[in-house]
């Protein structure tokens, strides 16, 4: 597959793009609101793909200086092969869910803890 920069993707390959980028969208902000998913994660796991079928918004990431600092991380990886990237990618949502459950027990111990 050709990234945006190099030409055109198949249309086929964009849709299932688009469709993932929606799903990580919703999850994302699903995420900001309850406490236990790792909405940010999710968030720019869809901007960075979102950015990978659209050289419009490529340009704006690359623009925003929250997201360089983000791409910048996310580059280091590089040097990763592909499926130690996966591991590390899964074991950081499963740290960001562990710290989100602990989070939530927390705020129910101590609301038990005032009522």
């Amino acid at each position: 597959m050709k990234d945006s920069e190099n030409g055109l993707m198949p249309l086929l390959f964009k849709g299932a793009c688009l469709i993932l980028v929606a799903l990580l969208t919703l999850i994302g902000l699903a995420g900001l609101i309850l406490p236990i998913i790792p909405g940010i994660l999710f968030l720019f796991l869809a901007a960075l793909l979102l950015a990978k079928i659209s050289s419009r918004f490529d340009a704006m990431l690359h623009r925003n200086e929250n997201m360089k600092v983000w791409r910048r991380r996310w580059e280091t990886t590089n040097t990763l092969p592909f499926l130690q990237r996966i591991k590390l990618s899964l074991l950081l949502v499963a740290r960001a869910v562990v710290n989100g459950v602990e989070t939530a027990a927390n705020s129910l111990n101590k609301a038990r803890a005032d009522s």
